[in-house]
């Protein structure tokens, strides 16, 4: 897309960096562009921007950020629940992300080796009048990462093997760096997970997502090859719609930071010139909860490994995170005594019937043809997340998350 000759929608800017950059630098140049296409992102609008900044020294620097601003539609700003989801974003980046940084310091991990799991940011606001009270300024402001290489995948066809292997090292390190926190620094932990931690759900959002879950298994219903499975399939819908109203306390020590949303578009990949994977992002943590990280497992190996993948590795998927999560607490000095591979598969037997619902309703937006959704100023309600019944890619996915969820023992008898 070409830079807009509009104005740009973000007001004070300069303020924003100054969080970073301090104040010594003036704004010389700027440019920007939608980041995203309809459909690809629905919490929020995403704006690419270019900066040009003079320093004191007369230096000029050229700055490419993205820009993280609440969505313009009235009915996603409430069924995002915008205000809280939006605080919890910004203290992750502002604060949890750097505590993390600074915990791996503190444990003698060289810079070079540090897990630096998220883009760089560069400042942020709930508002433009009271930067502490959410408006329709609210602003956070991280470095572009697709500047630096970065791409995301194909959410469609999901990721291959080694790209698979990639994000679970990831997400294992996301997981343990919480645990190492909350274990060795239980007070600044409390501080900084608080707001990043709380509770995202309310009454729209919450029908919203039922609504999501019915019109799912409706369509399940409608697939000849998984009738035999109907009735354990809506034992294990109304278990999970279940649980997710009761928020059942996690066991410690296993509770850690759950991303929540951990599927092919909120994590960005960066490949070495002859086509070597070598780093990956997270982004987009607006529904952390505290929870079983295993949960974030689940949901991502079903909703984004690709089919080969479940087919014929998950066992080893499933022990690669084990192992992956154990050796980060172990160079984050944590006692892993109380971390068996023995009660990690118990977890995870127990907390897959709870995401079969999540893995069906997001299989209508992971699963959504490429350029259908509307403009996000005219989305109004639930039906633009729905609208993708009939689609072959979407029943076949529908299909083998039901036969893989009964091979695994995961549907309640």
């Amino acid at each position: 897309m070409s830079p807009s000759v509009e104005p740009l929608s973000v007001q004070k800017l300069d303020e924003l960096l100054a969080q970073s950059l301090g104040k010594d630098f003036q704004l010389k140049h700027l440019e920007w562009r939608p980041l995203t296409a309809p459909g690809e992102n629905f919490g929020s609008v995403m704006l690419a921007i270019t900066a040009v900044v003079t320093r004191a020294n007369n230096k000029t620097e050229t700055l490419n950020l993205v820009t993280k601003l609440p969505p313009t539609s009235t009915y996603l700003l409430e069924l995002f629940n915008s205000p809280v989801t939006f605080k919890k974003e910004l203290h992750f980046y502002s604060s949890m992300a750097k505590e993390f940084v600074n915990l791996q310091l503190e444990c003698g991990i060289n810079e070079q080796d540090l897990m630096i799991l998220a883009p760089k940011f560069f400042g942020g606001r709930l508002g433009l009048k009271n930067p502490e009270k959410f408006d329709e300024q609210a602003a956070i402001v991280l470095e572009n990462l697709k500047y630096n290489g970065y791409g995301t995948e194909d959410r469609i066809y999901g990721l291959d093997r080694k790209h698979t292997e990639f994000a679970i090292e990831e997400l294992a390190k996301l997981h343990a760096l919480t645990i190492a926190l909350k274990t060795k620094k239980p007070q600044l932990y409390e501080k900084v997970a608080k707001i990043v931690l709380s509770e995202v759900l309310n009454d729209m959002t919450e029908k919203c997502v039922v609504d999501m879950i019915r019109k799912a298994q409706a369509d399940i219903e409608s697939i000849e090859e998984v009738k035999p499975y109907l009735e354990r399939v809506n034992r294990t819908i109304e278990h999970g719609i279940q649980a997710s109203r009761k928020l059942e306390i996690p066991e410690e020590p296993w509770a850690t930071l759950v991303h929540n949303d951990f599927w092919v578009n909120n994590m960005m990949f960066r490949h070495n010139e002859l086509g070597d994977l070598v780093d990956m992002k997270i982004v987009d943590f607006q529904l952390c909860l505290y929870d079983y990280g295993m949960k974030d497992l689940i949901f991502f190996l079903v909703s984004s490994a690709n089919k080969e993948v479940l087919d014929n590795k998950l066992d080893d998927m499933l022990d690669l995170y084990y192992s992956c999560f154990v050796k980060v607490l172990k160079k984050l000095q944590v006692d892993t005594e109380k971390f068996s591979k023995q009660k990690y598969d118990e977890i995870v037997n127990r907390c897959a019937p709870v995401k079969f619902n999540q893995c069906m309703m997001m299989a209508q937006v992971i699963q959504a043809p490429r350029g259908i959704a509307p403009e996000m100023k005219d989305m109004k309600d639930k039906d633009v997340f729905m609208n993708v019944a009939g689609n072959d890619t979407y029943t076949k996915k529908l299909t083998q998350i039901v036969r893989l969820f009964d091979e695994r023992g995961w549907l309640l008898k």
